[in-house]
């Protein structure tokens, strides 16, 4: 129904999404052919990827989305939530940091675990 509504509808590739939603230079060949001034990348897809941001930036193409600062820090777990806390938003209590080994991991489980919010088996688990 959106391609049968729109003023101009451009096919971007077989239906493999590899080969056309995912596939950033059909997506920017299409751009180019329709002088597109913008592009809202859906969701999912390529609407959290920066480098698709990047692209659209270098060509003088508005990306309807966050920019590449937020997705990157949407895509980093840890990073995300240590910005939620920055910003005095409520989150789940947990390590914060980078687990490095199968000890280090039991022994946060195990600290958490004190938590009145958590058991130890839940966490491991998880």
């Amino acid at each position: 129904v959106h391609v049968k509504m729109a003023d101009e509808a451009v096919c971007v590739g077989p239906a493999p999404t590899g080969k056309s939603y995912l596939n950033m230079e059909a997506i920017m060949e299409a751009i180019r052919q329709t002088g597109a001034q913008a592009v809202h990348p859906g969701y999912g897809f390529l609407s959290e990827n920066k480098e698709f941001a990047k692209r659209l930036a270098a060509e003088g193409v508005t990306f309807i989305g966050p920019d590449t600062h937020a997705i990157q820090a949407m895509g980093d777990k840890i990073e995300s939530k240590l910005i939620a806390k920055a910003a005095k938003v409520n989150t789940i209590p947990g390590f914060d940091g980078v687990v490095e080994t199968a000890e280090e991991a039991v022994k946060i489980a195990q600290e958490i675990g004190k938590s009145p919010l958590y058991s130890v088996t839940e966490l491991l688990i998880v």
